[in-house]
């Protein structure tokens, strides 16, 4: 059965700077489930219903932390997402890292995959340690080199680890 991709968002940091608590902050939209509350074990479920026919890929962990090299990332986004209509949030480095590329290089190779309709990244900076974006990938335009690919690029400040649950789950509300 054929997939097809919607919305994809990635929530971008460097290692240990508050990705998957982010993305778990979109458990505060109920229609996730879970009551409108963060939940706070260490194995979620990696889909969700959005819908009758729409569903949601959450993966909490980089590829970069898993060590896998981009191929791998999409063979295994690909096998999670059985057909259908889909949605995908996860979580990115900045930085190539083991056998993944830099963030700008993984969204090119994740589109030409996917062909997905949207693509927002949510950078989180500043984040809980006060880095802002530049310090990301110094030297490198990255809200340019990403819109250039047709993403949309945002930067969310990640101080609190809550605040940002609502912004990123109304990424994939289509009433």
């Amino acid at each position: 059965m054929t997939i097809y991709l919607e919305r994809v968002l990635f929530v971008v940091a460097p290692q240990g700077f508050g990705k998957s608590t982010q993305l778990r902050a979109m458990f505060l939209d109920p229609r996730l489930g879970n009551g409108g509350k963060i939940p706070t074990h260490s194995k979620l479920p990696d889909t969700y219903s959005l819908g009758r026919e729409r569903r949601l890929y959450l993966r909490l962990t980089s590829p970069h932390e898993y060590g896998e090299s981009s191929a791998e990332f999409i063979r295994k986004a690909r096998g999670k997402m059985d057909g259908g209509r889909w949605n995908f949030a996860g979580a990115l480095q900045p930085n190539a890292f083991k056998r993944m590329p830099d963030v700008v290089e993984t969204v090119r190779r994740f589109q030409k995959a996917f062909t997905p309709e949207r693509v927002r990244l949510a950078f989180l900076a500043p984040n809980r340690q006060g880095i802002t974006l530049d310090n990301f990938l110094p030297f490198r335009d990255l809200h340019s080199e990403l819109q250039a690919l047709g993403a949309e690029v945002v930067c969310v400040d990640a101080r609190n680890r809550e605040a940002n649950g609502l912004l990123l789950a109304d990424f994939f509300d289509f009433t």
